[in-house]
Parts: structure tokens; sequence; C-alpha cells
């Protein structure tokens, strides 16, 4: 579909999730988390363990004699091809897990119960979705402080940099104060650079960096590639007055 050349965020509205927009929605999905995987691609090759690796094995490829030293260029390609491997099986793996619970049913998980919402945003005039943003409650009767998580925020890459981020983001924030939530929470990844710089943008309070737990996938292979990576998260907190 054609962009034109002067949309803004002003040329979509923004709107509760329907039926009719799940193939849109799960596009949106699909292609919002997989195009992760090349930035922690790029992050995970910077990790400690993986630079020592591609280091062990240049200075044993040194150590060869000449003629075999293509050997050493062989398993660095290798390894750093299974590096990339292991990105694309996590965020693989992790699209495939919430396609089979709760983006299966919207409706259920979201637009039931209180507190939670799932909007969209869709252009006005060529109707199509353009961008998406989920919020849930996280409060429990354990709580002291009523706090919502906002997550699933992924706009097309056709429609970034117009302000459609912050429009979304801002509408989960008048959410969360409508139903008196006293904090929202979110994580993104750190490769995530552009999403943390709109987080921040708009107020939210970067207050810790973490390795979020994993053990409820079942499958090795996520696991693998988790720890393979050591891939790090970060936590952000929007406080309202």
């Amino acid at each position: 579909m054609p962009v034109e050349d002067e949309c803004d965020a002003s040329d979509f509205q923004i709107r509760v999730f329907e039926p009719k927009d799940y193939p849109a929605v799960k596009r949106l999905f699909i292609d919002g988390i997989m195009e992760n995987v090349t930035p922690a691609f790029k992050e995970a090759l910077l990790h400690p363990v993986n630079l020592a690796v591609l280091a062990g094995i240049a200075a044993l490829t040194y150590a060869l004699p000449g003629h075999l030293r293509w050997l050493g260029f062989v398993v660095a390609t290798a390894w750093i091809a299974a590096v990339y491997w292991c990105c694309h099986m996590f965020y693989a793996i992790y699209v495939n897990d919430k396609l089979a619970s709760e983006m299966k049913d919207i409706e259920k998980h979201f637009l039931s119960l209180p507190g939670n919402c799932y909007w969209v945003a869709e252009h006005k005039k060529l109707k199509v979705i353009g961008g998406m943003v989920a919020v849930k409650s996280c409060s429990t009767p354990a709580n002291i402080i009523s706090s919502c998580e906002m997550f699933r925020m992924i706009v097309d890459r056709q429609y970034r940099r117009h302000g459609l981020g912050v429009r979304l983001t801002q509408t989960v924030l008048d959410f969360a104060q409508e139903h008196e939530y006293k904090t929202c929470i979110l994580g993104t990844s750190k490769a995530q650079k552009a999403a943390q710089k709109l987080y921040l943008k708009v107020g939210f309070q970067l207050i810790k960096t973490y390795t979020p737990d994993i053990k409820r996938f079942i499958s090795w292979k996520c696991i693998f590639s988790f720890h393979f990576n050591s891939f790090p998260f970060c936590c952000f907190f929007f406080f309202f007055e």
C-alpha cells in the first residue's frame, strides 16, 4: 500500500481493536517482533562471551600453518551464523508462543477484562492499520501500588517518525489515569534503541536493566539461544502524580 508523502500522526484514528482487524494486527505483530532479530544479533556479537570466542578463533587461526588458516575463517563464520540463528530462534519462539495464547483471542485477553485494552491506529483515508498498543492490569491484592503494563507497542515501518508512537503511548497513559493506575510499566530489549528514546521522551523513567526468566519456555532451542546471547532487557516506569 503506497504511503502519502505528507503522512502524519493526525491522519490516523486510534480506536479499540475490532475482530476485523485481526489479520492486519497479526501481520504487524509478527513483523514488529521479528525485525528485532538484526539489532539483537548486533548486540549479541558485542557480548563479552562472543567477543572472547571470536578473539580465540582469531588467535588459533594465526597459529595455524598458512594453508590451514581457511579453517579459522570457516569456524568464525559458523560461530557468527550460530549467534544469528539463536537470535532468530529466540524471537520466533516468542512469536509462536504469543500467537498460540493471548494473541489468538485478543477480545478474551484484553477487551473482556476491566483495566485492560487493545488499540489500533487506522489511517483515516487508506483504512490500513499502521500501529497498535495494548495495556494490561498487573495489580494484585498484594500490590501496594495499582499498576498496569504497556506492551504490543508496534508502528509499521512506513508510518514511523511521524509521531504515531507518541500518540499510541499517550493513549495508554490517558487510559491508565482514567482507571486510576499509579504507575505504568513496560519492558523492552536493550537492542531497541528507538523505542527507549520514545519512552524517555514521553516521561517514562528507566528503572533497571535485567535478564528475564525464560523457564516457562519449554523449547530447549529457546533456552539455548537465550543463554547463548544473554539478551538484556530494560524496565521503564511512568509515575502518575
